[in-house]
Formats: C-alpha cells, structure tokens, sequence
C-alpha cells in the first residue's frame, strides 16, 4: 500500500484534512475527520470482498475512502456539493501518489458518485456502490449524543443499534 501512504502524506491531502477540521469545529454532528475516512476505507474493502469483488485491490478502496471526503470544508463555505469538489481535489493527489489514469478515473468516478441515491440510474461501479454503503455504515447513530437533532439519522444503518 506504497501509494496509500503517498496520499496519507501528501501536503494538499493533510492541509484538506485540517480545513475539514477547521470548517467542523464547532460541529455536533458526525464529523469527516481522518477516523471516518479510515473507518469507511476499511469497510469499503470488506464490502467489495463480501460482494464478490475481489479485483479491486484493497490499495484502490483505501484510496478512493481516504479522499472521498476532502473537499467538505468547501461545501460548507461556498456550497457547493463536497463529492464533486473531493474528486476534483483528489486527482492530483492520486497522479502524485502514483496511480495511474485508468486507476485516478476509476476512483474519482467512485468519490464522484458516493452520494448517489440508488434510484439513479447512471453506471455505477461497485466501487461506488461499496463506497456509499461503507460512507453509511460509519456512522455509529445509536450512540450518537446528536442523534435527537440530527435530520440524517433515519437513513442510517446504525440508527438503533450496532450491526454486524
């Protein structure tokens, strides 16, 4: 995970992980800290095993994980949707780090569409897919001290109570 660890140190990657932090300071709700990214990493990979997808390297789902978020800081300032600012912040990073175009299109193609809603109908990879489901799964709702002001929790997996 050679290239993993070149995003990780990555002077961009790390300074979007501080403005995320900056722009969430005072955020009750979940944050989209370095702890959610791995988190959603590591469940990115054992979704894609446990749905027969094993052609996707585990270096691929840590990488489109790890940056799927880091443009959040600028939706919160300007608005705008945080999954297409994080795939376009991510793939300089990703040519840096070393993947390939082919790999780079691949993963931003995965951040691009990870908040899709099921019923749209463009061609989702199931690294995409994955990736949604993982980003959901992050979140541990039921022992959430904002769940009562959150308008999100509904939607979550973990609403009650842990899952398996």
């Amino acid at each position: 995970m050679i290239r993993v660890e070149q995003v990780l140190q990555n002077p961009s990657y790390q300074d979007y992980l501080r403005q995320n932090e900056i722009a969430e300071k005072e955020r009750i709700f979940c944050g989209h800290h370095f702890d959610h990214l791995l988190t959603v990493a590591r469940l990115t990979y054992i979704f894609l095993l446990e749905d027969g997808n094993p052609f996707i390297t585990r270096e691929i789902a840590y990488a489109a994980a790890l940056l799927h978020d880091i443009g959040r800081w600028q939706e919160y300032s300007s608005g705008l949707d945080h999954a297409e600012v994080s795939a376009e912040l991510a793939g300089p990073i990703l040519a840096t780090a070393g993947f390939d175009r082919g790999e780079t299109a691949f993963i931003i193609k995965a951040i691009r569409q990870h908040r899709l809603d099921e019923a749209v109908t463009v061609h989702r990879s199931p690294l995409s897919q994955a990736l949604k489901k993982a980003d959901r799964y992050a979140r541990l709702c039921f022992n959430c001290e904002a769940r009562d002001q959150c308008n999100k929790v509904e939607e979550q997996p973990h609403r009650n109570s842990l899952i398996y």
